[in-house]
């Protein structure tokens, strides 16, 4: 499933914590700043101090529409026309997301993650396309345990490794009506809720804090490691983004980021995925994308809270297709750190 993300999200701390949890880095300026942080859409990209525990709730939007071959897109009847009878329109996913940070010293941040997803997509079929269905599922995805490893700091800049661990909670057997064939069957590979295997999550996180801005970059993968329950492996991935960011004032900053990313085709095949669709194929599911977000940050150096929003937007796409590209993102969120 290839998402990409709007995001909002929203920050807290209490006490006289608020000042050491939403503040920079040590290798960064001292104050608090409104871009003290990456922009929202980036993941495990700080650090915490000693002692210091964060607990986070997010909730995601994603919305992906239009089906691509390569870098065109193609009309529902040019995929019908290749010999798919069922054709995929439009996808949403819904994810709350649970994490954990907590830092035994300041060389190292362990973070936990734990994920609820809800899924829906709709499709036509028949002649002319004149039939309308929609597929749901929903449940725990696959959950992760990282360690955050700090590499380099200065008074300007930060450099961290991520070591990860992707755990298979996720359920890979759903199930729903789908009316062309007349019952309920096993739903095609991203209607499941995740990868079902284990996998690695390594990273390498660069943060850099100047004066009158900021800008970083991460570079991500996942790389699967076995076969899951239903004899498949969903293919690696690899992300790369670069940001920069603009104080405005004392409150309000502002960033800019771009992404690409690769993912893999399936390996191996579940035996009860199958259908005239083109998301049972596991040749189909691979591809790459280059994204570009607008970031705002917002922090109340007083009361402690720290708001953040980015829009992000898919400018190219190349699909092992026809598969449904990716669209825009929102993401809504709360953190505690004490």
């Amino acid at each position: 499933m290839k998402l990409h993300t709007l995001s909002l999200s929203i920050s807290l701390a209490s006490g006289s914590l608020a000042g050491d949890f939403l503040s920079v880095p040590t290798s960064t300026p001292t104050s608090p700043r409104a871009d003290s942080h990456a922009p929202i859409g980036v993941m495990g990209e700080h650090m915490h101090k000693k002692g210091e525990f964060m607990a986070s709730y997010r909730y995601q939007f994603m919305r992906m529409e239009q089906n691509f071959v390569g870098t065109s897109s193609v009309s529902d009847a040019a995929v019908q026309g290749l010999g798919f009878g069922i054709v995929p329109t439009g996808m949403d996913m819904e994810m709350h997301m649970i994490g954990l940070m907590y830092a035994p010293s300041d060389s190292v941040t362990l973070m936990a993650m734990v994920n609820y997803v809800d899924l829906s997509m709709s499709h036509r079929f028949g002649p002319g396309l004149a039939n309308e269905f929609t597929t749901r599922s929903s449940g725990i995805g696959d959950s992760s345990l990282t360690a955050l490893i700090k590499l380099h700091e200065t008074k300007t800049s930060s450099l961290h490794a991520g070591i990860g661990v992707l755990l298979p909670t996720a359920e890979i057997e759903e199930t729903d009506l789908i009316p062309p064939a007349g019952g309920v069957r096993r739903l095609p590979y991203p209607m499941q809720l995740g990868a079902g295997s284990w996998g690695l999550l390594p990273s390498l996180t660069y943060n850099s804090h100047l004066e009158n801005w900021s800008y970083g970059g991460q570079v991500k993968g996942t790389i699967m490691l076995d076969d899951n329950s239903e004899d498949y492996r969903l293919g690696d991935r690899f992300e790369a983004t670069a940001w920069i960011a603009k104080p405005l004032g004392e409150q309000f900053s502002t960033s800019l980021r771009a992404t690409f990313s690769k993912w893999g085709n399936i390996s191996g095949a579940d035996p009860l995925i199958a259908g005239p669709v083109p998301t049972t194929r596991t040749d189909l599911r691979g591809g790459s994308k280059f994204d570009l977000s607008l970031g705002v940050n917002f922090f109340e150096t007083s009361s402690g809270v720290r708001a953040a929003a980015e829009i992000g937007k898919t400018l190219w796409q190349d699909l092992d297709g026809p598969q449904l590209g990716s669209d825009y993102w929102v993401t809504l969120g709360l953190q505690y750190g004490w």
